[in-house]
């Protein structure tokens, strides 16, 4: 009974060790556009990122999974449908034609779509208020496209007021 006691206690004491490691989500904080975005705290920030202040680059599945989160004003007073076919185009000239979209839907207030073309897949969304929008494109490759919807799926952003 007392190697009992002593094995269950260790092995509480091993996962309450993992247990304290497992990281939650994150907060990436963008003053000069005033947005804040939570992300799951397994991305890591990449080696290759932006140094303009425009945002941040984030890596998951040992740099196969990347994404991008970026701010811009919209000084041009662009349409989220307008900024959907720039990043389509972007997308089509990276992997020169044959893009399927596997998902699209916009309104005032931003978009959501799904590119893929090859082996890659590009899963993006918009939002925009107040003369700012904001842009998140997470690409990998399509044998990993469950990992992209599930870091999309915990995306949320926020503006601040």
């Amino acid at each position: 009974m007392k190697n009992l006691k002593i094995t269950l206690s260790f092995l509480f004491a091993i996962l309450g060790v993992q247990f304290a490691f497992a990281q939650g989500p994150l907060e990436y904080c963008n003053n000069r556009f005033g947005f804040c975005v939570e992300y799951p705290g397994d991305l890591h920030l990449a080696q290759d990122r932006p140094i303009n202040g425009d945002g941040i680059t984030l890596e998951a599945e040992n740099g196969a999974i990347q994404v991008i989160i970026a701010g811009s004003h919209n000084v041009m007073d662009w349409t989220p449908e307008k900024i959907y076919g720039f990043e389509k185009e972007a997308f089509q000239d990276k992997h020169q034609g044959g893009t399927k979209e596997l998902k699209y839907e916009a309104d005032a207030g931003g978009f959501q779509a799904i590119l893929s073309a090859g082996a890659d897949v590009e899963a993006i969304r918009m939002w925009a208020r107040n003369g700012v929008y904001v842009l998140i494109s997470i690409t990998g490759p399509q044998a990993k496209i469950r990992q992209v919807e599930a870091i999309w799926n915990q995306i949320n952003v926020k503006f601040n007021t």
